[in-house]
């Protein structure tokens, strides 16, 4: 999350891990199969076990989807028990078998669902998709690229219900100045439109369904044009753009739509990290802001090759080798690193020490980490990441953690955009959530759905930066940024795994131990 935004900002609108509730996993404990049923299995089926099993198979169990924001994932038929995770709204969870369960809370019974846990049947879930609001919602989950959705910055647009006529969007727009011209951001959100380009997105497909005829994802006749606004700085995400009336309008997450030409498309990331294997291994490199140059030796001396590095590259160094420091009369000395890198003619390539930022590997494990442990080892002032499995690295990248730096003991980390120190454990992951500091339709700012989100001292969270690719640089309110392709390859390696159709799982005894996530400086 990027500096200057209140502390409040560093959760999610949707409930980070330290709300959920304690409960218990009520195991079933059916008896063991009797000897006439062990002896049916064992053999061919019978006439009539085939037709039961006809019969089983039209009556498959299914899914149950989420018609609301947040269906929760219950650890026993009861609201008010541990929450496991939560379902998103159009998205859907396979069902264990379709019979209710009576359980507290929940008139209609709950269901028991695919691997694990129990979701009610209310107002807020529905076991098939007639429904023209679920149907809506249902082409707007978060697809499973670096990336689950297209992302823009705002001008300050507004947020249809449906489409307007080009009069209702005049009467409607007025106050936002003329379309395609971009105000310039406060000086806490600059970092905001580093990857943002002004240019007008085109249309790519057809309007959906539910906007024909006037209509929206809730009704076929809304009530009102306008939803709500989204202000200047504020970012959409969205999954399709086509034209209506001569003009091209988004489909948000949300089911409005929003003007193409009051917003800057993101453009995406394509940097990401390298896996260390027998051939890539630590110690490595990397250059992280600016390119810097190549040197050879030349005598007792360096002399650049005319080569360089670009920045965000990383390079091999031989770690066999010490380095070698060269004494300048009225200068400071020179350090320069021995890399795995040669010349054409096979001279071997130096870097600069104060070009380099080093990664070197750690072989003593973290307090309470065992050799069975995956963790993740981040550096604030080097401005990376090292994954581990055990002593054995298997990944390493730039991140940008909190734009304070260091931070200083005694002093609030959300204030100071500090990423706090220590030793953690992934708490509860999302796959795409909005962030900001308030709560509500009337929010002021937000960043809508950041993907694949890792909590592991809440408010602080491991997540994708769409809106900047200054990694190795401190950036953020306090979180570690990551790479789309970087956040999404870390969110399917840690642990707790995220089962299909879930949106977010908490780490526990029944969905396993989240990773560890050291931080250092």
């Amino acid at each position: 999350m990027r500096r200057g935004f209140s502390a409040a900002f560093a959760g999610l609108l949707t409930a980070s891990s330290p709300a959920f509730a304690d409960g218990a996993l009520q195991p079933n404990r059916a008896g063991p199969a009797s000897l006439a049923q062990t002896t049916r299995l064992a053999g061919a089926p019978s006439a009539s076990a085939a037709v039961a099993d006809r019969g089983h198979q039209a009556r498959a169990p299914g899914r149950i989807w989420s018609r609301d924001y947040t269906t929760w994932i219950w650890s026993a038929p009861r609201k008010g028990s541990k929450k496991l995770g939560y379902v998103r709204v159009g998205a859907s969870v396979p069902l264990l078998r379709r019979e209710a369960i009576v359980g507290a809370g929940c008139p209609k019974g709950f269901r028991a669902i695919a691997p694990r846990g129990f979701v009610c049947l209310d107002r807020t879930t529905a076991l098939e998709t007639r429904d023209r609001y679920l149907r809506a919602m249902a082409m707007l989950t978060p697809g499973e690229g670096p990336l689950p959705y297209r992302y823009a910055l705002s001008n300050g647009a507004p947020m249809y219900r449906r489409l307007p006529t080009a009069r209702e969007a005049r009467a409607a727009e007025i106050f936002f100045g003329k379309a395609g011209t971009f105000e310039p951001l406060s000086w806490g959100n600059k970092g905001h439109e580093k990857l943002a380009e002004q240019k007008l997105i085109g249309a790519d497909s057809r309007a959906p369904f539910f906007l024909e005829a006037g209509g929206a994802a809730g009704r076929q006749k809304p009530l009102e044009l306008v939803r709500r606004h989204i202000p200047l700085g504020s970012m959409l995400a969205y999954t399709r753009a086509f034209e209506h009336d001569g003009r091209t309008f988004l489909l948000s997450a949300d089911g409005t739509v929003v003007p193409a030409d009051r917003v800057r498309p993101f453009r995406e990331s394509k940097f990401e990290g390298v896996e260390l294997d027998q051939t890539t291994k630590l110690p490595v490199a990397w250059i992280r802001k600016n390119p810097r140059p190549k040197y050879r030796r030349d005598g007792q001396g360096f002399t650049e090759t005319g080569d360089q590095w670009r920045a965000k590259e990383l390079t091999r160094l031989d770690g066999a080798k010490a380095p070698v420091k060269v004494e300048r009369i009225g200068h400071r000395p020179r350090t320069f690193l021995r890399t795995l890198e040669t010349t054409s003619s096979g001279e071997p390539i130096y870097i600069e020490e104060s070009d380099a930022t080093v990664v070197e590997h750690r072989a003593k494990l973290p307090f309470s980490v065992t050799e069975n442990d995956k963790w993740i080892l981040v550096s604030i002032s080097r401005g990376t990441l090292v994954a581990y499995d055990g002593t054995r690295p298997v990944f390493t990248t730039l991140v940008s953690p909190g734009a304070g730096g260091i931070p200083v003991r005694g002093k609030d980390h959300a204030k100071m955009s500090t990423t706090p120190l220590g030793i953690y454990r992934v708490t509860f992951k999302h796959k795409a959530a909005t962030m900001s500091p308030e709560k509500g339709e009337d929010r002021s700012f937000w960043i809508a759905d950041v993907p694949y989100t890792q909590y592991f001292h809440a408010p602080f969270a491991l997540h994708v930066a769409y809106w900047h690719e200054s990694f190795g640089e401190g950036m953020s309110a306090g979180c570690i940024n990551l790479s789309p392709k970087d956040g999404k390859r870390l969110f399917g390696w840690t642990g707790p795994a995220v089962p299909d159709g879930w949106n977010g799982v908490a780490a526990s005894k029944e969905n396993g131990q989240g990773t560890f996530v050291v931080v250092t400086r």
